[in-house]
């Protein structure tokens, strides 16, 4: 039987098609969301159990891979008991961990290993890459945003006062991340406050990269976000 190249093409075509509509499942993820939080905002809530002294920059919650669909893998094989005693981050990845991938609670003999296995656990199982390398491209990641200074470029300052979308959106304009609020109560009034913010990172880890939509706000409301002191 004669088959046209109309025909072939046309194969082709959908063939290509769903090989991108499948690609995201195939190989897991897309991309990761360095998610960076701001301490103040994460011990200011009630019961929140923190340290007496915690940093007073931005610090990496974690890594996570997401899809294009809005997915986020969790819980894949490859879970350890504890990442600091596992052997299998080097001394100099553990250093830059402890500085900006602390855990922000009190608990345990070692909080900041309990931290990264719970998060190793959850998120870095489905990264496809070795505890090493995950580990070691998070915080070189991190360490490549300065968040602060992206703020501060902008006039916005750690000060308990509230700022504008606007102004916000623009500082971080050049990643377009997610911000991320929570609520804090301060003179008998409810405000949203800068919790946590998005950044997008390629799949391979290697490169932070713009989210390629406007900055979004989650569970900010409509009014200024305040940056707690």
């Amino acid at each position: 039987m004669k088959v046209s190249g109309a025909a072939v093409a046309t194969v082709a075509v959908v063939t290509w098609l769903s090989f991108l509509a499948t690609t995201s499942d195939a190989q897991g993820y897309d991309f990761f969301y360095l998610v960076m939080q701001w301490p103040r905002a994460v011990c200011n809530q009630p019961r929140s159990n923190c340290r007496a002294a915690v940093p007073r920059t931005f610090t990496i919650h974690g890594m996570w891979p997401q899809t294009n669909r809005g997915g986020s893998p969790q819980n894949c094989p490859g879970r350890v008991r504890d990442v600091r005693s596992s052997g299998r981050v080097d001394r100099g990845t553990l250093g830059a961990m402890d500085r900006q991938w602390p855990n922000l609670k009190r608990g345990g003999r070692d909080p900041n290993s309990q931290f990264w296995t719970h998060e190793w656990n959850k998120h870095g199982t489905c990264s496809r890459m070795s505890l090493q390398n995950y580990f070691r491209r998070a915080v070189d990641r991190a360490a490549s945003v300065d968040v602060l200074r992206l703020l501060r470029s902008n006039r916005i300052q750690p000060d308990n006062r509230s700022y504008r979308r606007a102004a916000i959106e623009a500082a971080l304009n050049r990643y377009d991340p997610v911000v991320k609020c929570n609520d804090v109560r301060s003179g008998g009034r409810t405000y949203k406050q800068i919790h946590e913010i998005r950044f997008c990172v390629q799949r391979d880890g290697n490169r932070v990269v713009s989210c390629g939509r406007r900055t979004q706000f989650r569970s900010c409301g409509s009014g200024d976000i305040r940056f707690s002191r």
